[in-house]
């Protein structure tokens, strides 16, 4: 039990640290990785999910601290953006768990 809870004191501990940053992005990258975090966060969870978010969280700020504009980095289309996080995430994410219960129902 108290490995469980000391891990889960630190994700949640993680957690408010991303949201710190997060938070202190410019308006149009914060709401951007609002969106992205919201989006995927419908497909997938856990730990790794938090190390896709972060990763686009630093990829955000590196931008910002180069003077770039979020359509530089995530492009035109950013469902297309989002989609592509998911086809990194290293766990089954929610469509695949849909998708492998159906194929499942053809013997």
């Amino acid at each position: 039990m108290t490995n469980w809870f000391t891990k889960y004191r630190a994700e949640k501990r993680a957690y408010k640290a991303y949201k710190k940053r997060v938070n202190a992005l410019p308006v149009e990258f914060r709401d951007v990785m609002e969106g992205i975090q919201t989006y995927l966060w419908t497909f997938a969870g856990g730990s790794g999910m938090m190390e896709v978010l972060t990763n686009v969280l630093e990829m955000f700020e590196n931008a910002v601290v180069d003077g770039q504009e979020v359509r530089d980095v995530v492009g035109e289309d950013l469902a297309d953006f989002a989609d592509s996080l998911l086809n990194e995430f290293p766990e089954e994410t929610w469509m695949e768990k849909q998708r492998n219960k159906l194929r499942k129902t053809l013997k």
